[in-house]
């Protein structure tokens, strides 16, 4: 009996951070000259979302998705006067956001062109997706793998104007960098296209602090199992 309360309360403190077993998200975002949005797990791409190529105007995609999967964003440019991504991510239950510039995002590089990104939900697009994420995750692509964005302007600057509405001014425009350009987003230039963005859907900061839930979830789980070791001692 005594064993069996205690294992309760271990069990019920254990459980508890695990409940969310999925996490709602929220992403703004634009790219120059285009992309194509997707989500999967850190291997494979299983679902297209859909794709623009209007930089000028801001997408928001809303979603609800396991902790284990990732977004990825394929871009292309048309290497012509400048090329970047921005955006932010949004974890809506923790609040946790991540601008464009911010380290929970990785790029790659393919190699393959300008032309002939994935930019729909086909097999064949899926396909293709899936092999360069398992060649960056070895690490045999231009990029030698998933790799650090080069951050450009904030929202706001030159030449794009603005700043464009939906996403915050801190947030800067990137693009990954082939040959050590410390401002890879202009001019124009074929940094190894296409690219691929992704960030984790359970991404933290570097130093997250616990939500009050969180610590309230902790603090019903110590004092359940210092009350089942109070009535162990007496039993």
């Amino acid at each position: 009996m005594k064993r069996n309360i205690l294992g309760l309360a271990i069990a019920g403190l254990l459980a508890a951070p695990l409940a969310a077993h999925a996490i709602n998200v929220r992403v703004d975002m634009t790219v120059d000259n285009s992309y194509a949005l997707f989500y999967g797990s850190a291997t494979q791409a299983t679902n297209f979302v859909g794709t623009d190529g209007n930089w000028p105007t801001v997408e928001t995609w809303n979603f609800n998705l396991s902790a284990g999967q990732y977004l990825y964003v394929v871009t292309a440019s048309d290497l012509s006067v400048a090329q970047g991504f921005l955006g932010q991510f949004q974890n809506l239950d923790s609040g946790y956001k991540f601008y464009s510039n911010d380290p929970q995002w990785q790029v790659m590089a393919t190699g393959l062109g300008n032309t002939g990104a994935p930019y729909s939900g086909s097999t064949a697009d899926l396909a293709l997706l899936s092999t360069e994420i398992q060649d960056a995750n070895g690490g045999g692509n231009p990029s030698n793998g998933w790799t650090a964005l080069t951050a450009g302007p904030a929202n706001g600057s030159g030449p794009w104007g603005g700043p464009l509405a939906g996403i915050d001014q801190a947030a800067r425009w990137v693009w990954y960098s082939s040959n050590g350009d410390t401002d890879p987003t202009t001019p124009g230039f074929n940094h190894d296209e296409w690219l691929v963005f992704r960030i984790a859907v359970a991404a933290t900061p570097t130093e997250p602090v616990p939500l009050p839930g969180t610590i309230a979830l902790l603090g019903l789980g110590l004092a359940g199992l210092g009350m089942a070791r109070r009535r162990a001692s007496r039993a």
